[in-house]
């Protein structure tokens, strides 16, 4: 997302529903591959499309909406992923990239 990108973990916890959207259909074949098959090399093409979709949704965030993501994010890191401590950050990112 730039020089100043946060840890990836507030990224993903910034962008969780925009994740969860677009990537529910890959991420539910993956687990149920999982589930059935406790080999991991069994589940390698649902475990690649899910990063893939994973991927495309994190450059496309950061394309559209690249300074919210990122002020969202480094709220969430600095204020321990506190939802409720970064309303302001979370309305602008929401408003630049909606679901």
């Amino acid at each position: 997302m730039g020089d100043h990108d946060v840890p990836t973990s507030s990224v993903l916890f910034a962008v969780h529903k925009h994740l969860q959207q677009r990537c529910a259909g890959k991420t539910a074949a993956f687990l149920a591959c999982k589930k059935s098959d406790q080999d991991p090399e069994k589940c390698l093409k649902e475990g690649a499309a899910m990063t893939g979709c994973m991927v495309e949704v994190l450059r496309d965030l950061k394309g559209k909406c690249g300074d919210e993501t990122n002020a969202y994010a480094a709220c969430l890191d600095y204020r321990s992923n506190q939802f409720e401590k970064c309303r302001a950050e979370q309305q602008a990112f929401e408003s630049k990239c909606p679901l």
